[in-house]
């Protein structure tokens, strides 16, 4: 089936209580591996590319291998651009055929942020394609837990949010609550009343970032309490890694690379099962079907704005 934007998928994901993953994915092996996982679990699911890997692999490249893998998909696939630093990458995402967009101006002036994601949003909604904004910033680590306290002067503030979601027209909301990126070890615990406060305030779904570093005790609460799209970055890098120098050490000599990439891809299906059914998005991919199967979502517009 076609890709699909996130904006259906996250707000019925809010109304009946679990979250969708959005899982990043760095070359095909990732992009098959959460497809395919989705597939299994019944499950929509986000493929998220990131401005690295787009620097990395091209836009154009992550489009076709995620395009592709959604058209053999009987679930709906979202291709989503994760961090997009700059309103350009954005520009650049929607006209490879992104169906789901996110501008970070976590790390500019309040007002800057606004102003740059406003632009976004009225680019990417001409089209029909939601956008993620981010207020408060999510910082990252070398993989280690960042003391409690620390985190906290990175929070969002509720009001702050507010005003951010009015000024902006964001379709959802990247928020602080005290998980952090390139976390390797599962430490982190989130502030639940902070992420109720905001949801109340903004009425749109939540995302929460750095994902792979939560206590998974923390998830079902912050689904409760409003996150509706939780990110899985490192996690998925973990399992592809550890399982490429497994296979290397047990066979240095080995020429045929599929050798070594077979059993990542499968590792990754693993911890994108595992995410999955943590987040209760499960068997929910046949809610978003009508008569024969037929998506009931208006299919994306195809020409982006100059």
């Amino acid at each position: 089936m076609p890709l699909v934007t996130s904006k259906g998928l996250l707000e019925k994901a809010l109304q009946e209580g679990y979250a969708i993953g959005a899982f990043n994915a760095n070359n095909m092996e990732m992009v098959q591996a959460i497809v395919e996982t989705a597939e299994e679990e019944r499950s929509p699911v986000i493929v998220q590319i990131s401005q690295g890997a787009i620097n990395y692999g091209g836009a154009d490249y992550f489009a076709a291998l995620v395009k592709l893998a959604a058209e053999k998909a009987t679930v709906p696939v979202v291709l989503h651009l994760d961090h997009g630093m700059d309103l350009a990458v954005n520009v650049r995402c929607l006209r490879e055929g992104f169906s789901s967009l996110m501008f970070d101006g976590s790390k500019l002036p309040f007002a800057e942020n606004i102003a740059i994601t406003r632009q976004v949003v009225e680019i990417a909604h001409k089209v029909g394609v939601p956008v993620e904004g981010e207020i408060g910033k999510v910082p990252t680590t070398k993989g280690e837990a960042i003391p409690y306290e620390e985190l906290r002067q990175f929070f969002t503030n509720p009001e702050e949010a507010v005003e951010f979601f009015q000024k902006t027209g964001v379709d959802s909301l990247a928020v602080s609550v005290g998980s952090a990126h390139k976390m390797k070890v599962r430490e982190a615990i989130l502030d639940i009343e902070r992420i109720a406060a905001i949801r109340e305030a903004v009425q749109i779904p939540l995302v929460l970032h750095g994902a792979s570093g939560v206590k998974d005790d923390q998830i079902p609460l912050a689904i409760k309490a409003g996150i509706a799209k939780i990110n899985v970055a490192t996690e998925l890098g973990k399992a592809f890694t550890a399982e490429l120098q497994k296979a290397f050490a047990a066979d240095p000599g080995q020429v045929d690379l599929r050798k070594y990439t077979a059993p990542a891809r499968a590792a990754v299906k693993e911890a994108v099962r595992e995410k999955i059914r943590l987040f209760g998005s499960q068997g929910k991919a046949p809610d978003y079907y009508k008569d024969e199967g037929a998506w009931s979502e208006p299919e994306i517009a195809r020409e982006a704005p100059e």
